[in-house]
This record gives structure tokens, sequence and C-alpha cells, in this order.
């Protein structure tokens, strides 16, 4: 059983003034009128408890845009470089949900393992993740066919979940038990935990009830070349924020940006959904509809990376599903998937 503490209403600010002297703070906070992750001013509260923020904390990790190699001119020749070093800040990150943090063991692998980046790595090391318990799943939330859940510790090092008068806290790595030991907290008691149980469940049965997608990849073969991937991208106009807005797409582009003075080798995300993903230099692109660019965001999240690392591409956050213009549901195309017959893929159209 993991060790827990109880963290009374009473010491709740001088807490958050520990987490400061730990590191610089990253939590959700309204920014121009969107609910998001940020790193909080010194006299700053987090807003925890209000559901999903519109975009994953990813960034935290994974920036949206980041130097690696700068380059000056001197006189008329790129005489000098300068490779960008690791950021190796210590943060915590605060009120992460289960579902955003069940997405850092797969990003973990896939930066970390055969391919280590360092600069993924310096900050995955230097930051503690401290998850909340969902109290609030919406219509769209399908953790829980993927194996996770509102009170899933997956990927944090610590959980916090709401009870009377505070937070049950539990330490779920040894890095959360290192940090958790000093900072003064009494044990938590049994009727801490069992409100703390009661909560999860409560929380439970407010998922709306879905099949499970466990097995799925099984269900793939077969279908590369199934007219279901021209029908589910009909409505699709391109955009990439469910690409964005995902924790765990992790594609990326590297491009060389000019500067008065030389230029910066910056690596930034980038989108499967885009035709320009796949654009060879000769002008042939391999996935030339959006259909194929469909099949190849569902194979990638439920075929490939099951494969290649046994972890599934998509923690059920349902973020791409709310922010999409066009209301394009990635379940039906997963139900869609399950109702497919493979003998139907000699009509493909992809």
């Amino acid at each position: 059983m993991p060790e827990a503490y109880h963290l009374p209403s009473g010491q709740y600010d001088a807490w958050l003034a520990t987490l400061r002297r730990h590191g610089r703070l990253i939590a959700p906070v309204m920014r121009e009128g969107e609910y998001r992750f940020d790193v909080l001013a010194d006299d700053e509260l987090p807003m925890l408890g209000r559901g999903l923020t519109r975009r994953s904390p990813k960034w935290v990790f994974f920036p949206q845009h980041e130097a690696m190699l700068r380059f000056r001119r001197q006189a008329d020749d790129y005489a000098s470089a300068e490779v960008a070093q690791p950021n190796n800040t210590p943060q915590v990150l605060l009120g992460v949900a289960p579902c955003d943090a069940a997405s850092l063991p797969m990003l973990d692998r896939i930066f970390m393992d055969n391919y280590h980046d360092p600069y993924y790595a310096a900050r995955r090391r230097n930051t503690l993740v401290i998850a909340l318990a969902c109290a609030r799943p919406t219509s769209t939330c399908f953790c829980h066919a993927l194996g996770g859940g509102p009170a899933d510790a997956a990927g944090a090092d610590l959980l916090l979940t709401v009870i009377d008068g505070g937070y049950l806290l539990e330490t779920i790595t040894p890095a959360g038990q290192s940090a958790a030991a000093g900072w003064g907290l009494d044990p938590a008691d049994g009727d801490h935990r069992e409100q703390a149980t009661r909560a999860h469940a409560v929380a439970v049965e407010k998922l709306k009830p879905i099949e499970s997608l466990a097995g799925i990849e099984a269900k793939l073969e077969g279908l590369f070349n199934h007219p279901l991937w021209r029908e589910a991208a009909e409505k699709c106009i391109a955009c990439g924020t469910c690409t964005y807005n995902c924790p765990e797409c992790h594609c990326f582009d590297i491009r060389d940006l000019p500067l008065a003075d030389g230029g910066e080798r910056v690596r930034g995300w980038d989108a499967c959904m885009y035709a320009q993903f796949t654009v060879h230099a000769s002008g042939h692109n391999p996935r030339p509809d959006q259909g194929a660019r469909w099949r190849q965001r569902i194979m990638h999240k439920f075929s490939y990376l099951p494969a290649n690392i046994g972890l599934y591409g998509c923690v059920g956050c349902g973020r791409c599903i709310t922010s999409c213009p066009v209301r394009l549901d990635i379940r039906q195309v997963l139900d869609a998937v399950r109702r497919a017959l493979p003998e139907e893929a000699s009509r493909g159209t992809v």
C-alpha cells in the first residue's frame, strides 16, 4: 500500500510555498480566458479541480518549439555553432489529470528508451509530477476503455484526492516518497483513506459506459485498405487541433530558421493530419488524402505503438473530441473499426 499523508486545508498555502522552494511551480490557471497549465507567479494560486485543461501539459517535457542549435555569422561564413544544452531547472507539475499523467510512460518509452532525447530526459528527470484524482469526468472521457480511471496514478509521483477538509496525498514513486517525507505532513488515517476510496468510486460511476478497447490492435489487422478510413475523414479539415491538444502525440519536424546574426535549428510539433507531413522532395505523397492520414493516426495509436512498445498512443482524455471544430469523434471511428469486416478491405479506397 502506498504511503499516504493528510493535507488539511489549513496547511495548503504553506505546502504550496514548500513546492515553490522545490522548483518552479506549474499548475492549471486561467490565462486569456483559457483554463490551462502555466508557470505560476510567486503570489499566484493554482486553480485545481475544474476539470481538464483545454490543452495537455506535455509541453512541460516536450515544448512546442525548442532551439537545439544556434549558429552565428562571422564575416560571410557561418563559422560558429553552439548546441543548446538541456534544461535542468527543477520544477513541480501540480494538478495533473490522471489521463495526462498516464501519457508519460508512453512518452518516456519514445524519448528515453532506445533513443535517448537529452532535452526531454532532463525535463522529465527534474520534474515532480503531482496528479489530482478526477472528480468530474465528462461525457467525452473514455480513459476506462483503455484501462485507466479517475484515480489511476501511472506516470505520477504523487496523487492528491479531495476529501473533507483537505486532501489525501499518496506517494507513488520513490521520488514522490522522498519529497513527501520532507513536507511535515501527518500520516493519513483509515478514515482519510476511506473517504478517498469513496470519492474514486463516485467518479467511476460518472463515467459514460463504453466497450473496452483492449485488443483492438488485432481487429485493425486486415483493415489497412478498408473504406472506413475515407468515411471517417469526410468531415476532417486537417486543422491539427486533435494532434496538438493530445497528451501523447509526439511527432516533430526540425527546421533551420534564419536570424539577423545567424540562425537556429528548431524542433517543433508536427501533425500527421497535415498534407505536408509526408510529402517527399519529389512531390510524391504516400498519404495523398485525408483518409490515409486518418488511417495513420488510428493505426499509430492502436496498432503500431502497441506492437513496438506495448502501450497505446491514447489515454482517452477526449480532448480530440471536445476541440474538434467539425465534431469528429474518435470513439465513433473505433466503433467502426470494431464493426468492420476484413473482406471489405478489397473495396479499399486509401
